[in-house]
């Protein structure tokens, strides 16, 4: 099945307002999940501010079911600084602040900075038609963000990839089969874990 990325900020330009919001207000999350709900809200109530603001890019991934093209997934990404906090990084251990500090440096007040970007936001249409299309999994998602992110990375560059999940096996074990690894003792203003990978490796 063909899959197509689609930058929201050109339909921003070429739709009218109501086709936007219908078409991004087809996407659904049915999983208990915290985190998933924030992924719904974020594209429903969030995301074409965000991209008003330059906050964030958002992509669309477009398939079809029964010659009618549908909303598969989608993903954000954003130019974003992981900035670990004086406090959590006295606590880390000496092995991972060595990793660390072979990736970033101190600020002046003593946190710890590295240049990267965002995964902010990753989710697959959990609509009716979606799952009937059964038209992308995880993996293709996240791979479709990846080719979004190594052009990102080779204009502005950076040293790593990270995002931000709750802390569920099923989640984070989906991360960790994909390259990413979990940065042990920390805890984000959202009490969520956090996910690095090098930007190197995407």
């Amino acid at each position: 099945m063909a899959l197509t990325v689609i930058p929201l900020s050109n339909l921003l330009t070429i739709s009218s307002g109501e086709e936007i919001n219908k078409l991004l207000s087809s996407f659904t999350c049915n999983s208990l999940l915290k985190g998933s709900s924030d992924v719904e809200q974020f594209l429903h109530t969030k995301a074409i501010q965000f991209e008003n603001l330059a906050l964030s890019r958002t992509y669309l991934v477009m398939a079809s079911y029964q010659s009618k093209p549908y909303l598969a997934g989608y993903f954000s990404i954003s130019n974003k600084s992981l900035v670990v906090p004086k406090k959590q990084f006295s606590s880390m251990s000496n092995s991972l602040k060595k990793k660390l500090m072979g990736l970033g440096y101190k600020t002046e007040m003593a946190n710890y900075e590295i240049k990267g970007i965002l995964l902010g936001q990753l989710g697959k249409n959990y609509s009716e038609e979606a799952v009937k299309a059964k038209g992308i999994t995880g993996d293709e998602l996240l791979a479709l963000a990846y080719q979004k992110i190594r052009e990102a990375y080779m204009i502005i560059g950076g040293r790593i990839l990270f995002l931000e999940c709750e802390d569920h096996q099923k989640i984070k074990g989906f991360y960790s089969r994909n390259g990413f690894k979990e940065l042990d003792n920390y805890e984000s203003p959202n009490n969520l874990c956090l996910f690095l990978k090098n930007l190197k490796d995407v």
